[in-house]
């Protein structure tokens, strides 16, 4: 049997009015979109010695569950791009090995202890097999990345299990992303400040309030608890919120209600096409007749004028009594481009919420063209201040700490070795530059897919002519 939703809040009606019609209960399946008006209460704080609750659900502001975030991510076409991309960028291109003194905070230690740091073939390759299968889904370091920078992009939330197994004298270690609906740090006791554990049930996804029966409380990194021969812990990475201490919340929070106005905007004009099709007239016939022939009348009249090429013709009566002349209003509607505007005050508030550019999005400015190098300074901007403070979170919290652990466990010397991430780039110089002054003529005639030019054959020498040289 179908379990029922408990996660949405449905209206009851009124037992007093049950014999009323009332249309918006009827079609309201979901939360209602705004149940206060003032800004300032929305969102609302709830206070945590208000709640008995021993796992914390993600509630810590009014009307911003998960399921709430997770369909503006999906129904909002700039916020779900925008997401995108920085998982993309936060990628970069690739991983590569860099001395572990890298992670030092003074720079002069951090430049003195890599001059003196040595990486050795052997420890990448063993340190690259370990990342080509980080779990037992097969998949490796960067399809796991993928996911949490997409959790966190779209919840400031990412919850990474980490795995120690042991069998014989095989050993395993193992790293999972953990759904965000599964997730609910506990709470702490009276003389703690921080979660020390994270209850996991898949049951949490079902209810908002009650507790599971037994869910799995598995406790924060550095700390491993054993389950059945496991030994498990839990990376709980979140984008900071003054006066948060459970939970994080998106860097893009302030768009909430602009997210969900770009959604509501085109929902409005489909509703319009389904639903909202007006007469281009009405036409009321007078006289005497029965059904058949008042069936007839109307008949003939949609067949004259309706379908393709029967617009525009002209309507003429012939009758003898006044009393039968038929009655016809024409209907005009102007809403071309209804709510153009306030779709474009959408996606800029968007774009800025997520302190992105318009050029990055894909979203034309007025009065900008848009070049090359416009975009590549814009995206060094985008870079430094959202793209690299989110990878420092992934690498300082998650990727390297577990490599550390997972070398003492395996045996492995990683002790030296830190990974970091390639910065991308999203638009390459090759439009800046003559191609005739950096290629020669075979290089070129492969970029176009043609074979190289034999010397013996036609004595062209495959370097650059002299005129296509720099010094030329």
């Amino acid at each position: 049997m179908k379990k029922p939703n408990l996660r949405a809040n449905s209206l009851k009606a009124n037992p007093t009015n049950s014999n009323k019609v009332h249309a918006w209960t009827g079609v309201q399946l979901g939360v209602r979109p705004f149940l206060v008006d003032d800004i300032f209460r929305e969102p609302t704080k709830e206070f945590l010695d208000t709640t008995v609750v021993e796992y914390l659900p993600f509630n810590t502001y009014d009307l911003w569950r998960l399921d709430r975030i997770q369909a503006i991510c999906n129904n909002s076409p700039t916020t779900a791009a925008i997401i995108q991309q920085k998982v993309n960028y936060s990628l970069g291109d690739g991983f590569y090995s860099v001395p572990a003194s890298t992670l030092s905070v003074l720079s002069s230690v951090k430049q003195q202890r890599i001059e003196n740091a040595q990486i050795t073939i052997e420890q990448e390759i063993e340190l690259n097999a370990f990342l080509e299968k980080v779990n037992t889904e097969g998949e490796s370091i960067e399809e796991l990345s993928a996911k949490i920078f997409k959790d966190f992009a779209s919840f400031g939330n990412a919850f990474i299990e980490v795995q120690r197994i042991k069998v014989g004298s095989t050993k395993k270690y193992y790293m999972r992303l953990l759904p965000i609906t599964w997730c609910r740090p506990k709470k702490a006791a009276k003389d703690e400040l921080y979660p020390t554990h994270v209850g996991i049930s898949s049951e949490f996804e079902e209810h908002y309030v009650i507790t599971p029966k037994d869910p799995i409380e598995i406790p924060l990194f550095p700390h491993f608890e054993n389950f059945d021969g496991v030994e498990k812990s839990i990376i709980h990475l979140k984008n900071y919120e003054p006066t948060l201490v459970y939970w994080g919340i998106p860097d893009w929070v302030s768009a909430k209600i602009w997210s969900e106005l770009e959604y509501r905007i085109p929902k409005f004009n489909q509703s319009k096409f389904e639903n909202g099709f007006t007469p281009s007239a009405i036409i009321s016939l007078y006289g005497s007749t029965n059904q058949e022939e008042a069936q007839e009348v109307v008949r003939a009249m949609r067949d004259c004028f309706t379908g393709t090429g029967n617009n525009s013709k002209m309507f003429i009566q012939a009758l003898r009594d006044n009393s039968y002349k038929a009655d016809v209003q024409v209907l005009s509607e102007s809403n071309d481009g209804e709510f153009l505007q306030l779709q474009q005050m959408a996606q800029q508030a968007i774009v800025a919420a997520h302190r992105w550019t318009m050029s990055l999005t894909g979203l034309r400015t007025a009065g900008s063209l848009g070049t090359n190098q416009q975009i590549r300074s814009e995206f060094d901007i985008v870079y430094n201040t959202v793209i690299r403070p989110m990878q420092r979170l992934f690498l300082t919290k998650f990727l390297n700490p577990v490599i550390q652990d997972a070398g003492v466990f395996l045996e492995k010397d990683w002790s030296n070795i830190a990974i970091d991430i390639a910065k991308p780039m999203p638009v390459s110089f090759a439009g800046d530059l003559d191609v005739k002054a950096v290629l020669t003529m075979d290089e070129q005639r492969a970029e176009l897919g043609f074979q190289p030019i034999k010397k013996e054959n036609t004595g062209l020498d495959t370097q650059p002519l002299p005129e296509q040289n720099l010094g030329a």
